[in-house]
């Protein structure tokens, strides 16, 4: 009789090891696709920084060519006002701005 009861007692330690084993191995299984989650995350920053960088140099480079044609512009303004026999501390005077910006957007050169 004590045989038996041994029996039974290995029979239920073995269903309780083969439960927690079973639970052992789903929680491994879950914590191997986050990890896989998070190795597919962290691998795409790469494309997305140097999509992003890419993305920036074309606006900056947009920003630039905007720029210097509103320097022109402004430029052929005062380029005109001078024409006009504008002296340079009139103009800028009338504009706010300081003479040597004036002197800086015709690029040091004299009015003819």
């Amino acid at each position: 009789m004590a045989e038996v009861r041994n029996s039974i007692k290995q029979t239920n330690a073995r269903a309780r090891a083969r439960e927690r084993a079973a639970e052992f191995r789903a929680k491994q299984d879950q914590l191997e696709q986050l990890a896989t989650d998070y190795f597919v995350a962290t691998g795409s920053l790469e494309e997305i920084d140097a999509a992003a960088q890419k993305e920036i140099a074309a606006v900056q480079d947009r920003a630039f060519k905007q720029s210097a044609l509103a320097r022109d512009h402004a430029a052929a303004a005062i380029s005109s006002m001078l024409e006009l026999g504008t002296p340079r501390g009139e103009v800028a005077e009338r504009l706010g701005v300081p003479l040597r910006e004036i002197k800086k957007s015709l690029g040091g050169l004299s009015p003819s």
